[in-house]
């Protein structure tokens, strides 16, 4: 009866693990920072899919500042602006299934928020777009990064 006990929670754990990872293909870094700071996030694309990953828009939040995009090893960059201000960051590049690429950016937090919710859109070759977000109809949530005060 032990034994019988101890596989399934070792099932349960196994499971548990699998479901955390699946839901973490694609997300940014870090998951804190601090109001007002000038920040280097990352967009880490694990790329689960049978398919490759093909671009990820990256949605900026209202009050986030881009200064600096790292152009891929392999791929490009493009950006959509709303006046001078930088809206969307999408990469074209190839991220093969069982992959893993890490897109930098550095961006300034705004001073009066308490945390920055990102979307993202990674475009499959099959097609196919995959939303993480907290939008209504996203297969996957998005990524939060709770902004804390400065201290001095």
């Amino acid at each position: 009866m032990k034994a019988r006990h101890t596989l399934r929670s070792i099932v349960f754990i196994v499971a548990a693990a699998a479901t955390a990872s699946l839901s973490a293909h694609v997300m940014v870094s870090p998951t804190t920072s601090k109001v007002g700071a000038t920040q280097k996030y990352e967009v880490r694309v694990h790329n689960e899919a049978k398919v490759a990953a093909t671009s990820v828009d990256l949605d900026i939040p209202d009050g986030v500042t881009v200064t600096d995009i790292a152009k891929p090893a392999a791929g490009t960059v493009t950006t959509k602006k709303t006046g001078e201000r930088i809206t969307t960051i999408t990469w074209q590049v190839a991220v093969q299934p069982s992959k893993y690429v890490a897109l930098p950016f550095t961006a300034t937090n705004p001073a009066e928020r308490t945390e920055l919710r990102w979307s993202l859109h990674e475009h499959l070759a099959d097609g196919s777009v995959v939303d993480w977000s907290d939008k209504p109809g996203s297969k996957e949530k998005g990524s939060v990064t709770k902004l804390t005060a400065v201290t001095q």
